[in-house]
C-alpha cells in the first residue's frame, strides 16, 4: 500500500484550496450577473407605459390631420375653384384652366422650402411648439378661404386667383413645418410610433374620397360642400392642437420625446451636458445621418418618384371606355375617378401601412428589391387607356380589371413599403439625438420623390400626347 508523503499532502492542500478561490470567483461573478439583470429589470420596469396606447392614437390622429387641410383643398379644386369661382359668367377662362397647374407648383414648392429650412434650425428646439405655430397658421389660412366662399369674386378674378395661391403657399408650408417637426418628434419613440403617423396619413386618404362621395351624392350645392370641408379641416386642426398639449404631460411621452442627457436624469437637473454629437457643426451632422441611413433616403426616394408619376396626374385620366365607344363599366360614371383611381389608390396604401404594424418584411438590407421593381408602374400606366381621345402611342394594356389590380399593387406597396422605410430609417442610429435629424431628412427624401414624379408625370404626357 503506498505511503502518503508530507509533499503529497501539501500539493494536495494547495490544489483543494486553489479550487476553493476559483470557486469563489464564480459565486461571484454570478452574483454580480445577476445584481446585473436586476439592474435591467429595474430600468424596464421604470420605463413608462403607454396605456390603451393613448401616445399611439394621437400619433396616428396627427397623421391622419397632417395632411387633411390640403386633402380638403384637392378635393374642392375641380368643382369649386375651375368651374364655379374661377369661371365669368359660367365660361371658363385663363385662370380656371391653368388653376390646376398653378396650384401643383404653389403647393409643392414652399412644403419643400420649409422642410429643409427646418433642419438647419436647433435639432433639440421645441419640435411640439413649432408644430403649435403650424397649426395656427394652418387654420387662419382656412378661415380666410372660408371667408370668400360667398363672396361674388367674378368681378376680381385676378386679385381671388392670387390670394389663393398665397394661401396655397402658406399652407403648404405650415404642412410643412408640421410634418417636418413630426417625423423628427416620433424618431425617438419605438417603431409603431412612426408607423402609426404613416397610416395615420394614409387613412386620411379614404377619409376625404368617401367625404367626397358622400358629397356628390347628398348635394349638388359646391358652396355648402366646400364650406363642410374647410370647416372639417379646421376642426381637424384645432384638435391636434389640443391633444399636443395633453400628450405633453403624459409621461410616457416624456420618457421617449423630450431629449435629455445623463446630467438632467441625476438629482442636479441644472447642470446641462453637451454631447458629442451636438458639438458637431451642422454640415457633420448632416454627413452623419446621410452616411448612417443613405440608403434608406434612396429607397424612399425612389418608390416616391414612381409613385407620384403616375399617380394621380396619370391614372385619373385612365378611361374604362375605348374611344368611340360607350362607357359600360358598372361604377356610375358620376363616380368613376373616385372609386375605381381615388378610393382604391387610398384604401389599398392605407391597408399596406396597416399591414406594416405587423409584418416587418423585407428587412433593412433587402427592401431595395420591392422598391426598384415597382418601376414597372412608369411602363405600365401610360400604356393604358390614358387620354385616349388625345394620345399619339396606341393604348397596348385595355383591360379596366387590369387597371384596377395594378393600381391597387402600387398603393399597397407604397403604403406598406413607405411605412417600413420611414421606420428603418431613424434605427440606424442607435443616437436619439441623430435619430430626429434621419427622420427629418428622411421625410424630405420622401418629399423630394414626389415633387420630382410629379414634374416627371408631365414629361410622360408630352411624350404619350405628343
Amino acid at each position: 500500500m503506498p505511503l502518503v508523503t508530507r509533499h503529497s499532502l501539501s500539493q494536495s492542500e494547495r490544489e483543494l484550496s486553489e479550487a476553493i478561490d476559483e470557486l469563489s470567483e464564480v459565486e461571484l461573478r454570478f452574483s454580480k450577473l445577476s445584481d446585473d439583470e436586476k439592474d435591467i429589470e429595474e430600468e424596464e420596469d421604470d420605463i413608462p407605459r403607454d396605456r390603451f396606447n393613448f401616445v399611439f392614437f394621437i400619433f396616428f390622429y396627427f397623421g391622419s390631420s397632417s395632411l387633411i387641410s390640403w386633402n380638403m383643398f384637392v378635393s374642392v379644386s375641380f368643382d369649386y375653384y375651375e368651374t364655379f369661382k374661377l369661371e365669368y359668367n359660367k365660361t371658363s377662362t385663363w385662370y380656371s384652366q391653368n388653376f390646376q397647374n398653378a396650384m401643383t407648383i404653389s403647393s409643392q414648392t414652399p412644403d419643400w422650402l420649409f422642410c429643409v429650412f427646418g433642419l438647419f434650425l436647433d435639432l433639440r428646439g421645441n419640435l411640439p411648439r413649432r408644430m403649435q405655430l403650424s397649426i395656427f397658421v394652418s387654420v387662419l389660412t382656412l378661415l380666410a378661404t372660408m371667408s370668400l366662399i360667398y363672396v361674388d369674386t367674378s368681378t376680381w378674378l385676378l386679385v381671388f386667383f392670387i390670394f389663393t395661391l398665397v394661401t396655397i403657399v402658406v399652407l403648404n408650408s405650415a404642412i410643412g413645418v408640421f410634418d417636418n417637426s413630426l417625423f423628427g418628434l416620433v424618431g425617438t419613440f419605438p417603431v409603431k410610433y412612426t408607423l402609426a403617423v404613416v397610416t395615420g396619413q394614409n387613412f386620411n386618404g379614404i377619409f376625404v374620397t368617401v367625404l367626397s362621395i358622400l358629397s356628390k351624392t347628398a348635394s349638388d350645392n359646391v358652396q355648402i360642400s366646400s364650406m363642410v370641408f374647410f370647416g372639417i379641416a379646421v376642426i381637424f386642426k384645432l384638435g391636434c392642437m389640443f391633444l399636443l398639449r395633453i400628450m405633453q404631460r403624459n409621461a410616457f411621452y416624456q420618457h421617449f420625446g423630450e431629449l435629455k442627457n445623463e446630467a438632467e436624469n441625476k438629482e442636479n437637473e441644472k447642470i446641462d451636458e453637451i454631447s458629442d454629437f451636438e458639438s458637431l457643426s451642422i454640415w457633420h451632422k448632416f454627413f452623419e445621418a446621410f452616411k448612417k441611413a443613405k440608403c434608406q433616403f434612396l429607397n424612399i426616394f425612389i418608390l416616391m418618384f414612381v409613385t407620384f408619376s403616375v399617380f394621380p396626374n396619370v391614372t385619373i385620366y385612365i378611361r374604362d371606355e375605348e374611344l368611340g365607344q360607350p362607357y359600360t363599366f358598372f361604377v356610375p360614371e358620376k363616380y368613376y375617378i373616385d372609386i375605381v383611381t381615388l378610393l382604391n389608390f387610398n384604401f389599398f396604401s392605407f391597408f399596406g401601412s396597416l399591414l406594416a404594424n405587423t409584418v416587418h418584411w423585407p428587412g433593412p438590407g433587402y427592401i431595395w428589391l420591392p422598391v426598384w421593381l415597382r418601376i414597372w408602374y412608369i411602363f405600365y400606366f401610360p400604356l393604358c387607356n390614358y387620354q385616349p381621345e388625345e394620345r399619339k402611342i396606341d393604348v397596348i394594356f385595355k383591360s379596366t380589371w387590369l387597371f384596377i389590380s395594378n393600381q391597387a399593387s402600387m398603393a399597397f406597396t407604397c403604403g406598406y413599403l413607405s411605412s417600413l422605410i420611414m421606420t428603418y430609417a431613424p434605427k440606424t442610429s442607435d443616437k436619439p439625438e441623430l435619430q430626429r435629424l434621419i427622420g427629418m431628412m428622411a421625410y424630405i427624401c420622401l418629399l423630394t420623390g414626389c415633387i420630382l414624379g410629379l414634374i416627371f408625370s408631365w414629361v410622360i404626357k408630352i411624350i404619350v400626347l405628343h
